[in-house]
């Protein structure tokens, strides 16, 4: 679920174009079929447009990684992705309560394989007061120990994979762990879909709800070792 993406983004950054782009002349128009990088202090990302209408993104950047493929249409200059299957976000649900005798309340979210999952935001509601923002930490989750409220409810979320759970409730009753389960669905792949391109000259502009990224176009030459 968590393997890094590293070897898509690599092979879409080093495979040459196979498309013969039109030279441009008047009244003809360059086609933006190729490949485009965008590459930033820790980031990495890669685009493909390729000339039968398909694209492949790829991004790389600290523990996130990134991918997403489909279809794109030009429409003067600008560029119209649509996500091709669409993916489905990840979610987390409630699961059971564990008997955990002599311990206090505490929250657990497993992976598929059974480990906790660490780096969840989570957003603690109690009886009384304002809620608590917070995160999993590889760990059971256990009540800070300057806490004296009750937890009543919380919401998972990692927004950079589109995973938002319900407002789950709890019920914290000592030597209890709440479990509840990350369903991975498609991890990791973004949703293009209504994403839009604008194609300038030797580069791409992509923009998303996230913001928007500059791509310069990949020559042939470079990705055969031989920059210009």
């Amino acid at each position: 679920m968590m393997k890094p993406l590293l070897a898509p983004l690599f092979a879409l950054l080093s495979v040459a174009a196979q498309a013969q782009e039109a030279t441009p002349g008047a009244g003809t128009a360059v086609s933006p079929a190729g490949d485009y990088v965008h590459s930033e202090r820790e980031m990495i990302a890669g685009l493909r447009l390729n000339p039968d209408g398909s694209f492949e993104y790829a991004l790389t950047v600290g523990s996130l990684d990134e991918s997403a493929k489909g279809r794109w249409q030009a429409e003067g200059n600008r560029i119209r992705l649509t996500s091709d299957p669409r993916p489905v976000p990840p979610t987390i649900t409630a699961t059971r309560i564990d008997a955990d005798p002599g311990k206090p309340f505490s929250i657990r979210v497993l992976t598929p394989r059974g480990v906790d999952m660490p780096g969840v935001d989570m957003l603690v509601e109690f009886d009384s007061g304002d809620p608590l923002d917070t995160y999993t930490p590889g760990v059971p989750w256990t009540v800070p120990a300057d806490e004296n409220r009750s937890p009543r409810f919380v919401t998972f979320s990692m927004p950079s994979y589109r995973l938002r759970s319900e407002r789950l409730p709890l019920d914290p009753k000592p030597g209890t762990t709440a479990i509840f389960s990350l369903t991975p669905n498609d991890f990791g792949v973004a949703d293009f879909t209504g994403a839009e391109v604008e194609f300038q000259a030797g580069k791409l502009i992509l923009h998303r709800p996230e913001g928007s990224m500059d791509f310069r176009r990949v020559e042939p030459r470079e990705k055969d070792g031989e920059p210009e």
